[in-house]
C-alpha cells in the first residue's frame, strides 16, 4: 500500500475526540471502498490489488477498535462483521498469490528430480487461489453500495464517549498506545519457539503499529521518523515469519495427501514439496532469530523508554 494511504492528516492533539472519530472512520473506510473494486474485478492484472484491500481493512479495524468508545455497540459490531469478512476472503486470495511467488521463485532454476512436485504444487495452488477470488467476489458482492452505506452509518453514529477522561484525541491516544505497548512487552518475553507465542507479538505489534499512524500528529516528530519505522521493520519481520508458517502448513497436509492418494505416483511429487517445506522451514527459522535480534536491538537503544517518555503528559 502505498505509503501516503499509512497516516490520516488533518488531526492533531487537540483535535476535538468526536472530530477526529469521524476524520479517522471516513478515510480509513473511504479506503476500504476504494481498493475493494479493484480487488474483486482486476486481481488477475496485479496481486497487489488484494493485499491493498486486505491491509485497508485492518486499517480500518484498528480505528473502529480505536474509538469503539465514540460508538455504539451495536454500529461497532456490525462494522467489525463486515471488516471482518472482507479481510478473511481478502487473506485468503492473499496467501495463496504470497504462495505461488515463493513456488515461482523456486522453479526459475529447479532440479530437474523437483519438477514434478513443484508442478504438481502450481497446479494445485492455482486451483486455490481461483477458488479464492470466487468467495472474495461473492462477499464483495454488494460494492459499492454495501461500503457506502457502511462507512455513512459508522459516521454517522459516533457520539461524544461517557467513561473517557478528557475530550481531545491526545487524552484517547496516550493510554491506548500505552497499553498496546504494554501488550507488545508482554507478547515478546513469552517462548517464542512457540509458534503461536511469536504469532501473538505479530498481532500485538500490527495492533500499535496501526494506531501509531492514527496518532502520529499528536507527538514529536521522533515518533513518526524514529519510532514508526522501527515498529515498521518489526512487521516485515514478523509477516515473512507468517508466510512461512502458513506455507508449512499447507506443503505438510498436500504432502499427506499425495501419498495418500496418489500412491506410488507421489514419490515423483515428494522432492519438489520437500524441498519448498525445508525453504520455508528454514526461514522461518531465520526470520524468528531476526525478530529476537530486532527485539534486543530496541530494548538496547532504548526505544522503549523513549516511546513512554512521548506518551508521558507535558
Amino acid at each position: 500500500m502505498a505509503s501516503g494511504n499509512k497516516w490520516i492528516s488533518g488531526l492533531t492533539a487537540d483535535t476535538v475526540l468526536t472530530d477526529a472519530a469521524r476524520r479517522a472512520l471516513t478515510v480509513r473506510l473511504e479506503l476500504v471502498r476504494k481498493t475493494l473494486a479493484p480487488a474483486l474485478y482486476e486481481a488477475d492484472q496485479d496481486p497487489e490489488h488484494v493485499h491493498q484491500l486486505r491491509v485497508a481493512t485492518r486499517r480500518a479495524r484498528a480505528v473502529l477498535d480505536v474509538f469503539a468508545v465514540c460508538l455504539p455497540a451495536k454500529v461497532c459490531k456490525r462494522a467489525r462483521r463486515a471488516l471482518r469478512d472482507l479481510r478473511r476472503a481478502a487473506g485468503a486470495a492473499r496467501d495463496w498469490d504470497v504462495f505461488l511467488l515463493a513456488l515461482a521463485q523456486r522453479q526459475r532454476r529447479p532440479a530437474a528430480r523437483q519438477r514434478p512436485g513443484l508442478d504438481f504444487l502450481t497446479g494445485h495452488a492455482l486451483a486455490q487461489r481461483l477458488a479464492a477470488q470466487e468467495h472474495l467476489l461473492e462477499t464483495g458482492q454488494h460494492h459499492p453500495i454495501a461500503s457506502d452505506r457502511l462507512l455513512a452509518d459508522t459516521v454517522a453514529a459516533v457520539r461524544r464517549p461517557h467513561d473517557l477522561q478528557g475530550r481531545l484525541l491526545i487524552d484517547l491516544a496516550r493510554p491506548t498506545l500505552a497499553a498496546l505497548l504494554e501488550d507488545l512487552d508482554a507478547a515478546a518475553g513469552r517462548d517464542l519457539h512457540d509458534y503461536e507465542q511469536l504469532h501473538q507479538v505479530r498481532i500485538a505489534g500490527k495492533r500499535l503499529r496501526y494506531a501509531m499512524e492514527l496518532f502520529a500528529d499528536c507527538f514529536a516528530p521522533a515518533f513518526q521518523e524514529d519510532l514508526y519505522p522501527a515498529v515498521e521493520a518489526m512487521q516485515e519481520i514478523l509477516g515473512n515469519a507468517n508466510d512461512s508458517h502458513v506455507a508449512c502448513g499447507r506443503l505438510e497436509e498436500l504432502r499427506a495427501r499425495a501419498e495418500t492418494l496418489l500412491g506410488d505416483q507421489a514419490k515423483r511429487m515428494l522432492p519438489g514439496i520437500d524441498g519448498l517445506l525445508r525453504y520455508h522451514e528454514q526461514r522461518l527459522l531465520k526470520e524468528r532469530e531476526c525478530f529476537e535480534t530486532w527485539w534486543a536491538g530496541w530494548r538496547e537503544a532504548g526505544s522503549e523508554e523513549a516511546f513512554q517518555s512521548l506518551l508521558k503528559k507535558p
